[in-house]
């Protein structure tokens, strides 16, 4: 980046908050590129611009098109036009040089014939600067490699934010550089080194992030499958009911009546635990009790009503079928069945030292349904009384390929829902707890949810779909970026949102080590020695 002020033009035209600046100086017109990304230009595509406002202020604007002004005149081969450039560039904000700060409102406007200049280094640190006790170096900026993006960290990790791109531009690869900048490079205002103990859950789908973090200064643990705990009596009656498809006539009063008296027999109270297994028992149990015959004063016998019973059973035969086959599903069945005296999942991780907590997630859909339901459930439980009880330990909970279980047109599927990542989302920061949501295809995600991110980072994305998305959470001065994000480079991404001082395309900072997410070799795996 030029580190002065280059006259560009002039303001010919004046539009809302967009302006056309035509340039005839044949120096600067030369100096015009189209090319997006070239640094050593005065004036190219996404750059920004200044011109002076009547109270002494500048004006700022980005550019976003560049063109020859001839081209909009007829053909006339016996008139020499002279070289006319335009840019059209929109307004981002005001630059007080007195106080040497940017403010993104504007409530002033420059004049017909006002120059315009490149903006300067200095000028340009003011407009990406964020305003913390705390920054977090990010990356650096597309247009000046020189310059180093930061984001507030305290609204980065403190509220929800989302991570979006196609399978491989760098999400993984940005989720663990911004993780491990948490020990390698958060500063103060003053630019110190800050030491920090986070606790970060990661739901990782496809065994990647345990290579980002293993052997770094980060305390790792990783919890496969079959070590998870998470005791399904937390579940309330009604999602009992969701859970093993239990219809309201006649199996979900049966079910209640069940599972209290399979809590009496347990004498937890307190817990209000009681084992899985004994469920089917328990409600065949009541069936044929139901079924006994009566004598004519009212009084049961010792013999069974088989129609009554056949009806019964008939009734219920759904449901019994549903619990069935959950008992015999060992894949699910010993992550929820009750272990008396032992913590479940979330106490453990909570009470732990452990920094980086890496859960596999590679789970089948119905296995996801549970799962997902009863750790949201019971990390908010946790949150809920970890507020009542004592100081707020903030906790971030990463999910990856979230389209997988929090998807807006698959929710009819999921019997249990999504209802506590849901809650989460809303309230989730009062608590302490904040969310990573990380996804190739943020279209499909459930809309109350991305709807409570603050923050967001996007790579390339070439879905119709995706990109709408996108443009719908851009401000409107800043929706000419929607155009580059098709095109953005791998490690490259838009960062916007309350996190960032202002929206902009960052080469995100590398990862190192990064996660086992590398582009397949195809042609490597398929070569062979023909002499072997």
């Amino acid at each position: 980046m030029f580190d002065g002020d280059v006259k560009i033009g002039k303001i010919i035209k004046i539009e809302g908050l967009s302006i056309h600046i035509e340039i005839m100086e044949k120096d600067i017109a030369n100096k015009l590129v189209l090319k997006y990304g070239i640094n050593d230009y005065v004036v190219s595509i996404n750059k920004m611009i200044y011109s002076l406002l009547p109270n002494g202020k500048k004006i700022i604007a980005r550019i976003g098109k560049i063109y020859d002004r001839n081209t909009l005149n007829p053909d006339d081969i016996f008139t020499q036009e002279q070289d006319s450039f335009v840019l059209e560039a929109s307004f981002i904000g005001i630059y007080d040089d007195f106080l040497g700060s940017f403010d993104s409102g504007i409530n002033t406007f420059p004049i017909i014939g006002s120059e315009v200049f490149s903006i300067n280094q200095k000028m340009y640190q003011s407009v990406v600067s964020v305003n913390s006790s705390y920054r977090l170096p990010i990356g650096n900026s597309y247009e000046d490699t020189q310059l180093e993006i930061s984001a507030n960290p305290d609204i980065l990790f403190g509220k929800h934010m989302g991570v979006f791109g196609n399978t491989g531009t760098g999400k993984s690869c940005t989720v663990a550089s911004l993780i491990q900048g948490l020990k390698r490079r958060l500063c103060d205002k003053e630019g110190n080194l800050i030491n920090t103990k986070p606790k970060i859950i990661i739901f990782d789908s496809n065994d990647e992030y345990e290579q980002a973090f293993k052997g770094t200064e980060f305390k790792v643990r990783k919890i496969k499958k079959e070590e998870l705990y998470l005791p399904h009596y937390h579940l309330s009656f009604t999602e009992y009911y969701r859970f093993l498809g239990a219809s309201l006539g006649v199996q979900a009063p049966i079910l209640k009546n069940c599972i209290k008296e399979l809590r009496v027999k347990n004498d937890t109270t307190e817990e209000k635990g009681f084992f899985f297994k004994d469920l089917h028992q328990e409600i065949n149990k009541w069936l044929w009790n139901n079924a006994r015959k009566k004598d004519r004063d009212g009084n049961f016998t010792g013999e069974y009503d088989n129609f009554k019973a056949s009806q019964w059973f008939n009734w219920c035969s759904t449901m019994l079928n549903r619990i069935q086959t959950i008992t015999d599903d060992s894949r699910i069945f010993s992550i929820i069945e009750w272990k008396e005296s032992m913590k479940n999942t979330i106490e453990e991780i909570v009470e732990s030292d452990d920094e980086i907590i890496l859960i596999e997630a590679d789970f089948e859909k119905d296995e996801l349904d549970i799962v997902m339901f009863l750790f949201s459930k019971l990390v908010y439980e946790w949150a809920v009384n970890n507020r009542r009880t004592r100081a707020i330990t903030s906790l971030v909970i990463l999910f990856e390929e979230a389209h997988r279980y929090i998807n807006e047109e698959e929710q009819d599927e999921f019997k249990l829902g999504t209802y506590y990542i849901e809650r989460l989302a809303r309230e989730g920061r009062k608590f302490g707890i904040s969310l990573i949501v990380s996804s190739q295809r943020p279209s499909e995600l459930t809309k109350s949810i991305i709807s409570q991110c603050n923050s967001f980072i996007v790579h390339r994305i070439t879905n119709k779909l995706d990109l709408e998305f996108i443009n719908r959470n851009l401000t409107s001065n800043n929706q000419e970026l929607i155009k580059f994000v098709p095109g953005l480079e791998k490690q490259y991404a838009i960062v916007f949102g309350e996190a960032f001082g202002y929206t902009d395309i960052v080469k995100i900072a590398t990862a190192s080590p990064v996660p086992k997410s590398e582009d397949p070799n195809v042609i490597g795996s398929w070569v062979f020695d023909s002499e072997s």
